[in-house]
This record gives C-alpha cells, sequence and structure tokens, in this order.
C-alpha cells in the first residue's frame, strides 16, 4: 500500500510539471508550427528567476512567481518577434535559432551571472501532511493544485475569452482568420508568451524541490517533445494524459527497478507510438 500511494503521489507531482511544460510545447507548436527548441530554457531562466526574487531579492513569494512568469513570457515574445518573425515560413532557420538561443545562449548567460553550480530555491509553504503513513509536504500539495488551476484557467482561455478563440481560429484555419480579421501576427507573439510562460511557471514551482542549475534546460525540452509525439501533435488533451501516464510509469520504474531505466520508459513508448500510430494517441492538429 505504501509503495503504491508513493508511486501515485510523487507520480502526480511530476505529472502536473510535465504537463505544464508539454502543454506550453503543443501550443506553439499547434497554432504557430515552431518546433521552440528554446522551451527547455524557459523552464530554467523561470527557476533562475525565482531563486533571484526570493532568495537574492527577497521578495514575497507570489510576486517572485509572477514576476519570473512574466519576465519569462516578455522573452519568449521578443524572441517570437524579433527573432522568429523575419523568417515565419522557415522552419528550419527556426529551429536552429530556438535550439542556439536556448541551448547556448541562454546556459551561457546563467552560467557567467550564476556560475555552474545549483542554487536552491526555499519552498514557498513550510509543513507536511500525513497520509497512510507517509509524510507529504504542502509544497508538493502545492505545485499539485498550482498546475491543475493554471492548466484550467488556460482551457478558459482558450474557449470562452476573444483572444483565445482567435488562438483557435489560427490554429484551426490560419488562412480563414485571415480573412475574419484577426492579426495572425499578433496572436503568435501572445502564443509563444503564454507557452513560455507555462514553462517558466513549471520551473518556479519546481525549483523548491530540485536545484536550478545550466543544464536543467535539456530535461524538459526532451520530455516535452516525447509528450507530444505520444499525446498527438497540438493536441492539449493528448499533453496532460501523457504526462500523467508518463510520469507514473518513471516514478513505478525507478521505484520498482532502478532509476537508471526511468527514462526508457519515455523513450520506448515514444519509438512503439511513432512506428504504431505516428499521429498519436488522440487526433493531431486540433487543440482538444
Amino acid at each position: 500500500m505504501s509503495a503504491l500511494l508513493s508511486i501515485f503521489v510523487l507520480g502526480t507531482i511530476w505529472g502536473a510539471i510535465y504537463s505544464l511544460i508539454a502543454v506550453g510545447f503543443t501550443l506553439i507548436l499547434g497554432v504557430a508550427g515552431i518546433v521552440n527548441l528554446a522551451h527547455g530554457a524557459f523552464y530554467m531562466i523561470g527557476a533562475y528567476l525565482a531563486y533571484t526574487f526570493m532568495s537574492i531579492l527577497k521578495l514575497n513569494v507570489v510576486l517572485s512567481a509572477l514576476l519570473a512568469v512574466a519576465g519569462v513570457a516578455v522573452i519568449g515574445m521578443i524572441l517570437d518577434q524579433v527573432g522568429i518573425r523575419p523568417f515565419r515560413e522557415n522552419h528550419a532557420y527556426q529551429v536552429v535559432l530556438t535550439l542556439i538561443f536556448g541551448q547556448t545562449f541562454c546556459r551561457q548567460v546563467i552560467y557567467a551571472i550564476y556560475g555552474a553550480h545549483g542554487k536552491s530555491v526555499q519552498n514557498f509553504i513550510n509543513g507536511d501532511i500525513e497520509l497512510a503513513g507517509m509524510y507529504i509536504s504542502y509544497q508538493k500539495l502545492l505545485i499539485i493544485c498550482a498546475a491543475i488551476i493554471v492548466v484550467s484557467l488556460l482551457w478558459i482561455f482558450i474557449k470562452k475569452t476573444k483572444i483565445g478563440k482567435s488562438i483557435s481560429a489560427v490554429e484551426q484555419n490560419k488562412v480563414a482568420s485571415i480573412l475574419m480579421g484577426i492579426r495572425y501576427e499578433r496572436v503568435y507573439m501572445i502564443t509563444m508568451g503564454i507557452s513560455a510562460a507555462l514553462a517558466a511557471f513549471a520551473g518556479v514551482l519546481a525549483s523548491p524541490i530540485i536545484e536550478a542549475e545550466p543544464g536543467m534546460s535539456s530535461f524538459p525540452l526532451f520530455k516535452a517533445f516525447a509528450i507530444v509525439v505520444i499525446g498527438g501533435l497540438g493536441s492539449m488533451g493528448g499533453a496532460i494524459i501523457v504526462s500523467l501516464l508518463l510520469a507514473y510509469s518513471e516514478t513505478a520504474v525507478s521505484y520498482l527497478l532502478s532509476a537508471n531505466y526511468a527514462d526508457m520508459v519515455y523513450l520506448t513508448v515514444m519509438i512503439l507510438i511513432l512506428v504504431v500510430r505516428p499521429t498519436g494517441i488522440l487526433k493531431a492538429g486540433r487543440m482538444n
């Protein structure tokens, strides 16, 4: 019973983090067709900004989180408008640009400012709760609750607001949306900002349970890419479902076998999906 509970709790925590990362990745991919290889860098920068605002500047926890997420959203929108917009139709250029920006430039900036050693971020909330003999920190419960709230708000935003409906329209049919008067470049910029903000928020939430360090940008990028492939390109529902299933599977393998085998889970499943069902478990090409 304790083993199952541990797998469930830890799997849910990492599933929540994976969901934020993957939903942001699939959002910009589905709407603008951008394979954003800087997505992992947004996660990393979010964690480092949380450290900066909380541990160095000693700001309020909520304010620190908001500033970190907003800062990365602005970086994402600048990258879209300055770097990607002039070559919007050149997908090879976009891949190279986001790869260099995310995996080289941002890492070097982090090295220069913070050094090579990891930085610990304090818990946003202290204390723990006992559940069936297992102690779960309030910080980990906060991660789960915050991820659920943010993803739910994003769904409401996409479905109910004018800007959200514009994003959905561009994703479904760019030409028709232009004829309806939708400014698609503005939609792309906003979508990139939201995508970056989701990755940053995942980094902010994860920063108290893992150290912020320069190499952390690779992990979310690989996971997001695998989740999107398995769940279906552009499918938000598929991204969430696969995030949870992947997190539970990895946690179970780590707990019952060895942590050395955990990464084999998503790699194996991704290969099988590409061979058997290349479109993913849910229909690709629609935000659902």
